[in-house]
């Protein structure tokens, strides 16, 4: 194989990968942009509906508001309950985290390739930039493996936890 026929093939590689990292920075992104949607919006109404029981109890929405007490207060509770089980805030942090990463790595791979691309070319090159590809795949497929350990270790423990 030639030299061009070889750095054609890494650089090759190299966008195949950086697509795959893509799609799974995308998924990351809409995934913690769901928790984050859910966990806004349920603290906001559990805050606008815990604000809204005193208002009530004290007659500003008149009858109908006192006789809604318990029925907000199922609504509070609900929504309390939901917030605990599927912990939106959680997922939400421990998406962006890992997004974040990865975007993170995609930008050093993107700097180093920059810097490799102004040597000239040859045998030290290609085997630089080889180099730098096994590195970024290793360094990706680590932080996704971490992702999913960690994903999974903590929906263990909360299995655990519900039956003790």
């Amino acid at each position: 194989m030639s030299e061009a026929e070889q750095n054609a093939s890494i650089v090759d590689r190299f966008a195949e990968y950086d697509v795959f990292v893509e799609q799974a920075s995308n998924w990351l992104k809409s995934r913690a942009d769901r928790f984050h949607w859910y966990y806004n919006v349920s603290r906001i109404s559990l805050v606008l509906l815990s604000v809204s029981i005193p208002a009530m109890t004290t007659g500003l929405f008149g009858a109908p508001g006192e006789g809604a007490v318990p029925f907000v207060a199922l609504i509070i509770a609900f929504l309390g309950s939901l917030d605990g089980l599927f912990k939106p805030g959680e997922n939400w942090r421990h998406f962006r985290s890992y997004q974040l990463a990865l975007q993170r790595f995609r930008r050093v791979s993107d700097s180093r390739r920059t810097e490799l691309s102004l040597l000239p070319a040859g045998e030290d090159r290609n085997r630089r930039t080889l180099a730098l590809y096994r590195e970024f795949v290793l360094d990706i497929e680590q932080l996704l493996e971490e992702e999913a350990k960690k994903f999974f270790e903590q929906r263990i423990q909360e299995l655990k936890r519900d039956q003790d």
